[in-house]
């Protein structure tokens, strides 16, 4: 009966040490909306990785979720530009330090941001889809992780085309 009670324990501690490890390094986001079109779709759900920016910092390209300060809900969108970096989107054109970036995974381009510079320890944030799309400057902590990969639904199974210059 000892033995039973034992391994049962450890089985249970093993189990919680697991799902503590797991959640802290990793973390599951639903896709809500058309803002990451053409590249990640409305109900889509995606793996984030917490743990990637433990050892480096973001970049332009990731896809990241963030903990938005105007809603109640996590959003997904792309970091186009880098603390300290002017940025400008002008007729669908991103423009960092004054020089037009191109941006290959983009759908849409009617958003519009006037010039910012990025403040340090920020980043400037933008959907894919610029039609549907809202721009912000999300401060570092506020990010939750790198999206991963997709795992749902099971036709969109792989990982998440995050892009680099």
């Amino acid at each position: 009966m000892r033995t039973a009670i034992r391994e049962i324990t450890i089985t249970v501690l093993l189990a919680v040490a697991f799902f503590l490890i797991i959640s802290s390094a990793a973390h599951s986001a639903e896709v809500q909306g058309f803002s990451m079109e053409p590249n990640l779709h409305d109900g889509q759900r995606v793996i984030v990785s917490k743990a990637k920016y433990w050892f480096d910092n973001p970049q332009r390209g990731d896809i990241v979720v963030f903990e938005s300060s105007r809603t109640e809900k996590d959003i997904i969108h792309r970091i186009v530009g880098m603390p300290g970096e002017w940025i400008e989107i002008s007729r669908g054109e991103l423009y960092v330090n004054g020089e037009k970036l191109g941006e290959p995974y983009l759908r849409g381009s009617s958003i519009t941001a006037p010039l910012k510079q990025i403040p340090d320890n920020c980043y400037f944030i933008v959907g894919d889809n610029r039609g549907a799309a809202r721009w912000d400057i999300v401060p570092e902590e506020a990010i939750v992780g790198k999206a991963w990969f997709c795992y749902w639904p099971l036709s969109d199974w792989g990982s998440v085309e995050n892009y680099s210059w």
